[in-house]
């Protein structure tokens, strides 16, 4: 592999893995977002960064594999098709690389984002079971999973989700979704201390800190009033 080429790979690896990582950061907020009202911007932000960096893909390809980029096999650039239409292009790319762990990893993050939680845990589960079992994968399923129960953390999604925490890796979406299971099970105190430690790493003006304030005094009335209030 030439410098030239060898600099390309680097540069479209880079600015893939930035889309996203910063995708993956901005789950939990704009979630909170979505509750507070903001629904227009969490949307595009929650569509537009996986889209992004499915286009990164469709565009170079795989280039450790000796096939041509996809965007050169297929008719009409990438960037001009809906999301619709980039889904089903990566999915067709997957039908021929069944085996792809960062299209899967792709596809669920698209999945997920527009809402198809089936379908994206389905992705997840293809991609666990192709030996990529970390952080945002399991907590990826899990969201799925509860995202299907309609919020309610499952014995599953549970197990998934410590599964997730017990990578050691900074996970905001498994810590939330952790302390909201908690919740559900009626442990307040290890709810409370779970969101107040979530909380810590949380600046303020993000909305998921006003949303996990809520959470907190929501625990603190419950414990002075003795009355269970009803977790989200």
């Amino acid at each position: 592999m030439s410098i030239g080429v060898l600099s390309i790979w680097i540069f479209w690896s880079a600015a893939a893995v930035l889309a996203m990582g910063t995708g993956w950061y901005l789950v939990a907020p704009l979630r909170a977002a979505q509750a507070d009202g903001n629904r227009w911007v969490a949307s595009c932000v929650l569509i537009g960064v996986p889209l992004l960096s499915v286009a990164f893909y469709l565009a170079l390809g795989r280039p450790d594999m000796p096939d041509q980029p996809l965007a050169a096999r297929l008719a009409g650039p990438v960037e001009n098709l809906p999301p619709d239409a980039v889904r089903a292009r990566l999915e067709a790319e997957l039908r021929s690389r069944p085996n792809d762990a960062q299209g899967w990893r792709l596809l669920a993050r698209l999945r997920q984002g527009v809402g198809e939680h089936g379908k994206a845990a389905d992705a997840w589960q293809r991609l666990i079971a192709l030996g990529e079992a970390d952080s945002e994968a399991l907590t990826g399923l899990a969201v799925a999973l509860i995202e299907q129960d309609g919020g309610v953390v499952s014995a599953a999604a549970f197990d998934l989700l410590e599964a997730a925490r017990a990578d050691g890796r900074e996970n905001l979406q498994a810590g939330f979704w952790y302390a909201i299971a908690l919740r559900q099970q009626g442990a307040g105190a290890r709810a409370r201390a779970a969101f107040v430690a979530l909380r810590a790493e949380i600046p303020d003006g993000v909305p998921l800190a006003a949303m996990l304030d809520r959470e907190i005094a929501a625990l603190d009335s419950e414990a002075d009033s003795g009355v269970a209030v009803p977790a989200p």
